[in-house]
């Protein structure tokens, strides 16, 4: 009992750290992406809209990430299975990338939409509508992706 206590309070960390990780991969990789705002800049002065649209994002990128991370967990049991856990980890690598893929390509589907506006400079400008908008088509989108996501995931646990 007391080794699936302490089983079990690993694995709230792991899934702590691996969450941070893409929380902090995927927000460094917007950054980038995104070279015409400085988001914690418009944050840090209290800019709703790029707030509403940083929380979407990283709500986006744990819903794509959970899946990978609790898979992973699923391997932290006693024997240790180290294969499987080290292929799960690259699952979650490869969630992680192509969140942040979907992420990126919901962002330009949204500018596709509406080609008479600059969403980055709205964001500036602390536009929260388009703040809306740009997070329900990240949300949008990363919910959709999920289930093809999970199917190629397992597709990839089949192979190896």
């Amino acid at each position: 009992m007391i080794v699936q206590i302490i089983m079990a309070l690993v694995q709230i960390f792991i899934a702590i750290v691996l969450s941070a990780g893409a929380l902090y991969t995927g927000i460094s990789m917007l950054d980038r992406l995104t070279p015409n705002i400085d988001e914690w800049k418009e944050i840090k002065k209290g800019n709703l809209a790029v707030g509403v649209f940083y929380t979407a994002v990283m709500v986006s990128l744990i819903i794509l990430v959970a899946p990978s991370i609790s898979d992973l967990l699923g391997y932290l049991v006693m024997p240790l299975q180290v294969v499987a856990l080290l292929l799960s980890f690259l699952n979650y690598i490869i969630t992680l990338i192509i969140g942040i893929v979907v992420i990126y390509f919901s962002i330009h589907v949204v500018d596709k939409l509406t080609y008479d506006l600059d969403e980055m400079e709205q964001l500036k400008k602390g536009n929260v509508a388009i703040a809306l908008i740009m997070s329900a088509a990240v949300l949008a989108i990363t919910y959709t992706v999920t289930f093809p996501l999970l199917y190629l995931l397992t597709l990839l646990k089949s192979v190896f």
